[in-house]
């Protein structure tokens, strides 16, 4: 990657790595607190209760997506991207 100045030019590709790790890194986190939910109300369920297929459906989605998340994370960093300590939000404002 060519320097100016000593400091490291960003590609637009490394803009788009950072912004696609940022994204999962938070999106990830949303994800722990939708799976931790789901795994409460679980227990508090008793076993036979209507409630629980959809629990079940729901935490098997938020599973998966929380692999795709990972595959997402491990994309951008093996792009050399890292995580912002910036808001998501703004990342993406510009």
């Amino acid at each position: 990657m060519p320097l100016l100045c000593g400091v490291e030019r960003i590609t637009k590709a490394d803009h788009a790595y950072a912004v696609a790790a940022a994204a999962a890194h938070d999106f990830n986190n949303e994800l722990t607190v939708i799976l931790s939910s789901v795994a409460n109300s679980m227990m508090a369920l008793e076993p036979g209760h209507p409630a629980r297929p959809h629990l079940l459906d729901l935490q098997e989605a938020a599973q998966r997506c929380t692999r795709t998340t990972s595959g997402l994370l491990a994309f951008s960093f093996s792009r050399g991207a890292r995580i912002s300590p910036a808001p998501f939000e703004s990342l993406i404002a510009n």
